[in-house]
C-alpha cells in the first residue's frame, strides 16, 4: 500500500471512529446514564491513543518489517519484531516529544465535545451539530499534523490556514465546555480562570511548537495571552447570562486577534496597521455579540 493510501485509510479509520464514539455518547447522554458516558468516553479517547500510537504513521519510516509481517504465513516472529520497532520508534524522545504536541489539538476538540454533550443530553439538533462538527475538525486536524510532522509541511499555506480555523474552532469548543462545565456544577471562579488559562497556554504552545517558534520571550507572550484570556473569562462569568457558546466565543474572538498579533510579531512582520486591523476587527465583532445580550443577572 502506498504511503498516500495508506494515510487517506488511517484517516478515515480514525474519522469514522471519532463520529461512531461522538454518536455513542449522544445516545448515552439522552438516557441520562452519567456513569456509563464517562467511561465510554475515556475508553473512546484510549482508541485514539492506541491508533495514532501504532497504527496511525507519523514520519515512521522503517515499513519493510511490517509489510514483511502481513505477507509471511509464519508471521508471528515478524509482528513481534514490528511492535518493538515501532515501540522503540514510538518512545523515542525526539518523537514523542513531537508525539505528545501532536495530541493537544485533537484532545482538545475531543473532551470539549465530550463536556459540550454532556451539557446538552436532551438538545438533539445542538448535539448533531457537536458531533457532526467535532469530527470534521478532527479528521481534518489529523490529516493535516500527519503532513506537519511526516513532510515538514511549514511551507504549505493552505494547510497551514486550515489548520488555524481548526485550531480557532477548537478554541471556541473548549472555552464554551469550560465555561458551561463551571456554570453547571456551581464552581469557583478561580477554577475557571486556571482552566482557561491552562487551555490558551496548551493551544498557543501546539501551535508555536509546530512553527519551531519557542524560546524563552515567546513562552512569557505565551504566558501573558493566557492571563489576559483568564481575565476575559473572569468578566464573562460575572456578567454573562446562562449562556456559554455566546460567552466562548466573546474570549475565542480575543483569543484570535491575539493569537495573529503574536504569530506576526514572531515573524517580524507585525506593523501598526496590522494592530489596528485585529483590534478593529476584534471591537466590532464584540460588538455584535454585545448588541445581542442584554447582561440580565444569570440564574443559578
Amino acid at each position: 500500500m502506498s504511503e498516500q493510501k495508506q494515510k487517506f485509510l488511517s484517516t478515515v479509520i480514525v474519522g469514522i471512529g471519532a463520529l461512531l464514539g461522538f454518536l455513542a455518547l449522544s445516545f448515552i447522554a439522552s438516557i441520562y446514564q452519567v456513569k456509563t458516558y464517562l467511561w465510554v468516553s475515556i475508553y473512546v479517547y484510549i482508541f485514539h491513543i492506541f491508533w495514532l500510537t501504532f497504527l496511525f504513521d507519523l514520519h515512521f519510516k522503517n515499513k519493510g518489517v511490517l509489510a514483511n509481517a502481513r505477507l509471511n504465513h509464519r508471521g508471528l516472529r515478524m509482528f513481534w519484531e514490528a511492535f518493538k520497532d515501532r515501540s522503540e520508534h514510538v518512545f523515542n524522545w525526539h518523537y514523542f516529544s513531537h508525539y505528545q504536541n501532536y495530541l493537544v489539538l485533537p484532545g482538545i476538540i475531543y473532551w470539549s465535545a465530550v463536556m459540550l454533550i454532556f451539557l446538552n443530553p436532551f438538545k438533539e439538533f445542538l448535539k448533531q451539530l457537536i458531533v457532526i462538527s467535532a469530527t470534521l475538525s478532527m479528521t481534518v486536524a489529523y490529516w493535516y499534523f500527519k503532513e506537519i510532522f511526516s513532510r515538514r509541511m511549514e511551507a504549505e499555506e493552505f494547510g497551514i490556514k486550515i489548520l488555524s480555523l481548526v485550531k480557532i474552532f477548537a478554541a471556541f469548543l473548549i472555552y464554551s465546555a469550560i465555561l458551561g462545565m463551571t456554570w453547571y456544577f456551581g464552581l469557583t471562579p478561580e477554577l475557571l480562570i486556571l482552566s482557561v488559562f491552562g487551555a490558551t497556554f496548551f493551544l498557543l504552545y501546539q501551535a508555536l511548537f509546530q512553527h519551531r517558534l519557542l524560546d524563552l520571550v515567546t513562552y512569557l507572550l505565551i504566558i501573558g495571552i493566557g492571563l489576559v484570556i483568564a481575565l476575559v473569562s473572569n468578566f464573562v462569568y460575572m456578567r454573562w447570562q446562562i449562556n456559554y457558546l455566546t460567552g466562548g466565543l466573546v474570549m475565542s474572538v480575543v483569543y484570535n486577534s491575539l493569537w495573529g498579533m503574536l504569530h506576526h510579531y514572531l515573524d517580524r512582520n507585525l506593523t501598526k496597521k496590522l494592530v489596528f486591523e485585529y483590534v478593529l476587527m476584534t471591537i466590532l465583532i464584540l460588538s455584535f455579540i454585545f448588541a445581542s445580550h442584554d447582561f440580565t443577572p444569570r440564574i443559578n
